[in-house]
């Protein structure tokens, strides 16, 4: 673990005490010092190449300033601005926060953030982890979220409205339904509580139950929001005693893959569904099947080798297929609105597409082309590899990370950012005066720096790639790695940045 070490300025070196977590005016962080969150669980490092790291317990950089020059280092000013400043003086990167009379902060859920003089919220990293469980005795009300671990999906009580899971693309996924003894005008349940006895009950505004997952008598239990969507509760032993029913499978199916009737795909919205029920092969939107083969004994869906997906019965006998045989390589891909057989060079070999009387108005498949401006923090969704990126790079980025890791090549970065932090670092990059963040060309900038509003971060469809903690330089084996293959997943380089790779390209 790094010792955070502060120096106030003019003075001597003062180590920090144990769990510091706070960079007041006037103290400054050296190379190699940091800050250390309360929990022990998150570090903020000025890092051997200059730029600052954030990393969680398991050693991977969760944010990058991106750009750093050897020797830097990190001061609070006494106005609240947080600054990156090289050994000759020059200003690497900045919060923006002149004038706030604020301080730097480490939280325990892993945000960076600057506070003023009364505590109130003026910069964050927007790095924060939200829960994934809630440990009974526990209660869920307005304000408060789960978050699966992957952040794709969420648990929260919306105003209005009430407890609602919601999927990948904010769609409404569960809500606790009322038990058959509710009356048909109950009020809407408006927060969760998980009892000492192991029951979760959903409650209304006057704390009347209107909901429960009968699982009392149980003791002490555990409410989990899974990376697959399906809200469960588990016992003490960690065992699923209860289940929201809502789990969204894997998106493809590789040549020799197999799907058996305790299995599923969906696509990464959860809205379309493949399985195999009751002897066939269904395909359903929202649960309501809108294909289903010509088969009732099938037991198991196969992808063969040769590119054919055929229907096997319980004898392992083949009873359906596709006839798509002699194009080995293909895979099945479930995307938002069709399921695809998809040979190797692209061509699709079968599909199945969603009727669009299923799709209601405003669901629209998750497609980059269609993403034409910023995007919100409750838009974007945090990866397997724990890069923020809009979901339609989810898959691609993880898929990217993982070819890359099966060929040593360890792959991390930053991918969305805010129009509040685009303007901090145009600040940084380009000049501290309005019209250097808002007219100057991004070529004037050192780093080349988009206007506020054009980032393709802002829309989550960029990637600041690191490796070993470090940002990528054109002469790295990750950026030769990415050269070679990024393409494949949809990820262009950005000229004169070897970091920086995104769906353009810009």
């Amino acid at each position: 673990m790094v010792t955070a070490c502060l120096v106030l300025a003019g003075g001597a070196p003062a180590v920090a005490g144990p769990g510091e977590d706070v960079l007041r005016a006037g103290e400054r962080l050296a190379p190699g010092q940091a800050l250390l969150a309360a929990s022990g669980a998150h570090v903020l490092v000025v890092q051997p190449d200059g730029s600052l790291g954030l990393y969680g317990l398991d050693d991977v950089v969760r944010w990058s300033s991106g750009r750093g020059v050897p020797g830097a280092t990190l001061t609070t000013d006494a106005g609240g601005d947080v600054r990156l400043v090289a050994p000759d003086g020059t200003l690497l990167w900045s919060t923006a926060t002149g004038g706030s009379g604020g301080a730097l902060h480490l939280q325990d859920d892993g945000d960076v953030v600057v506070r003023d003089a009364a505590g109130a919220l003026v910069w964050s990293s927007g790095t924060a982890l939200t829960p994934s469980t809630l440990d009974g005795p526990g209660r869920l009300r307005a304000g408060d979220v789960l978050s699966s671990p992957d952040g794709r999906h969420t648990l929260l009580v919306a105003p209005d409205r009430g407890v609602e899971l919601r999927g990948p693309d904010g769609a409404v996924r569960w809500t606790p339904g009322p038990s058959p003894a509710t009356p048909a005008d109950a009020s809407p349940a408006v927060g969760l509580d998980l009892r000492a006895d192991g029951n979760l009950v959903a409650v209304d505004e006057d704390g009347d139950v209107v909901w429960r997952s009968r699982t009392a008598g149980r003791g002490p239990a555990t409410l989990a929001l899974q990376d697959d969507g399906d809200l469960v509760l588990l016992d003490a032993s960690g065992a699923p005693v209860w289940s929201a029913g809502t789990p969204i499978g894997p998106a493809a199916l590789g040549p020799g893959g197999e799907l058996t009737a305790s299995g599923t795909l969906g696509s990464p919205s959860g809205h379309l569904g493949l399985a195999v029920t009751a002897g066939s092969l269904v395909a359903t939107w929202d649960g309501t099947p809108f294909w289903t083969s010509p088969t009732d004994t099938a037991a198991t869906a196969r992808l063969q080798d040769d590119g054919d997906l055929v229907l096997l019965d319980a004898a392992g006998t083949p009873v359906w297929g596709t006839g798509t045989g002699g194009r080995p390589g293909a895979r099945l891909v479930l995307e938002e609105t069709a399921v695809l057989l998809v040979a190797p060079q692209g061509e699709v070999l079968w599909q199945l597409a969603v009727p669009p009387g299923l799709v209601p108005t405003g669901v629209q498949p998750t497609d980059c082309a269609r993403v034409d401006g910023p995007v919100g923090e409750g838009d974007v969704v945090r990866t397997r590899s724990g890069i923020r990126v809009h979901p339609c790079l989810a898959e691609a980025v993880d898929a990217l990370v993982d070819a890359a890791r099966e060929d040593g090549i360890a792959l991390h970065g930053g991918g969305w950012r805010s129009t509040e932090q685009q303007v901090a670092l145009r600040r940084a990059h380009c000049g501290p005066t309005d019209a250097d963040v808002h007219d100057k060309p991004a070529s004037a900038c050192t780093p080349s720096t988009a206007r506020p509003g054009t980032s393709r971060h802002e829309r989550g469809l960029a990637v600041d790639f690191t490796s070993g903690g470090r940002t990528l330089g054109a002469g790295s084996q990750a950026y030769a790695w990415l050269v070679e293959h990024a393409g494949a997943y949809g990820l262009e380089n950005l000229p004169g940045e070897p970091w920086h790779w995104s769906v353009d390209g810009s």
